[in-house]
């Protein structure tokens, strides 16, 4: 007799149907889970928990309507129901329902005020919101009940800096840096922030860490900043290349989720796609638009392939490097003659003295003169450098420059 039957005799013996139910909800059995579920209440229609974990699995079977008035009848039969109401919030979150995730979670912290993990959620659904002071207040809730944790410190960090409490953000990191002096989050938003540089470009780790977690979002937040970086680079190139279609070997270094290949695709006959993420190469993947897609840094890279391309690009990577020097001359040696190197930065207006500087952000901003001299210094000849708008940030213009050099 399977489980299904046994609770579909006249009498249920709530617990057993309830831990049955689960047990096959968690095995990923949903159908069979909410046959029990139903039969649950059909015995016992105001039961929380069977109106909880069925409106759950309704949500995972996209009927969030559903799964919201289920888990609203269970709170109305257990006004204390602290995990409905924590689920509430998730599934409003999913549906990017922010002020009602937001009221949900405020619900289940009133009930259970030592959640570290509820508040985390209630950081996100402020954060979403555009509400940084109150995500911020939400994550020093967090780091409160779980004293260290990275992707808290990295959290509050960044409603830190979206609110210009710089001050704070530097105190938390060095608090953080305390805790864990090698972590090379940190230690990039300890040079971001005091602008003291230990290295001129973002380390490997943190451009792991940072675009593995951001790979699953990337193209959609990007969307939402109306990023033009690729389409500069692939116009670039259509300018260069009009009348040589499906000539050229190209590598897309730091491709991130591979924006640039559908774009770049109608001139190549191979295009190549180098980045430090896993996340970000496995987004690329889908695309079917590169030959091959290697996990590596993108000047060790470069440097093992001389004379190998036709067209290296590089859309909005080269912002984590503060030094180009080793780049520009590790991409000149892979350029074939007549070849191209096209890429973007972000713009400083400002004069400096080392010809880049880091900013808060976490990216580094670089001047006319020092791309005119590092390319030159590289062998490489300037076609083009043309002031372009990369995308929004914080509803704030990120200007950059529009890089076009060739080898001789």
């Amino acid at each position: 007799m399977s489980i299904e039957d046994e609770v579909s005799e006249q009498e249920v013996d709530l617990d057993y149907a309830l831990g049955a139910a689960i047990r096959l909800h968690q095995s990923g059995q949903v159908n069979d889970a909410e046959a029990v579920y139903r039969t649950i209440l059909d015995q016992f229609p105001k039961c929380p928990e069977a109106l909880h974990f069925l409106g759950l699995l309704k949500h995972q079977q996209g009927d969030s309507d559903a799964a919201i008035q289920l888990i609203g009848q269970a709170l109305a039969e257990a006004p204390q129901y602290f995990d409905a109401y924590n689920n509430l919030g998730n599934i409003y979150i999913k549906l990017e329902q922010f002020t009602q995730a937001a009221d949900a979670y405020c619900e289940a912290l009133r009930l259970n005020p030592a959640n570290a993990e509820t508040y985390a959620n209630l950081g996100v659904a402020y954060k979403k919101q555009g509400d940084f002071a109150r995500a911020a207040e939400a994550y020093r809730q967090v780091l409160g009940l779980q004293p260290y944790n990275a992707e808290n410190y990295e959290k509050l960090c960044l409603m830190l800096y979206l609110q210009g409490n710089l001050e704070e953000a530097i105190v938390l990191v060095k608090q953080w840096l305390e805790h864990d002096p090698d972590n090379s989050l940190a230690l990039h938003r300890w040079s971001s922030y005091t602008g003291e540089l230990s290295e001129t470009r973002a380390s490997d780790d943190y451009i792991r860490k940072t675009f593995d977690s951001f790979s699953d979002s990337f193209d959609m937040v990007l969307k939402g900043l109306e990023y033009k970086a690729p389409f500069l680079v692939a116009d670039a190139v259509k300018d260069i290349y009009r009348t040589s279609p499906q000539a050229l070997t190209m590598l897309d270094a730091g491709c991130g989720t591979g924006l640039c290949g559908p774009l770049l695709q109608p001139y190549a006959k191979q295009i190549v796609g180098v980045d430090l993420s896993a996340g970000m190469l496995a987004k690329a993947e889908k695309r079917g638009c590169y030959d091959e897609l290697i996990q590596s840094e993108l000047t060790a890279f470069i440097q093992a392939y001389p004379a190998g391309y036709d067209v290296i690009v590089s859309a909005d990577t080269l912002v984590y490097f503060g030094d180009l020097a080793v780049v520009a001359k590790a991409v000149a040696g892979a350029l074939r003659p007549g070849g191209h190197f096209v890429f973007t930065v972000e713009r400083s207006e400002q004069p400096l003295a080392q010809g880049y500087r880091i900013h808060p952000h976490g990216r580094f901003s670089h001047t006319e003169d020092y791309l005119h001299w590092v390319i030159n210094l590289a062998g490489l000849t300037i076609k083009s450098l043309d002031k372009v708008m990369l995308r929004y940030e914080v509803a704030t213009q990120v200007d950059g420059i529009l890089v076009v050099a060739y080898r001789s």
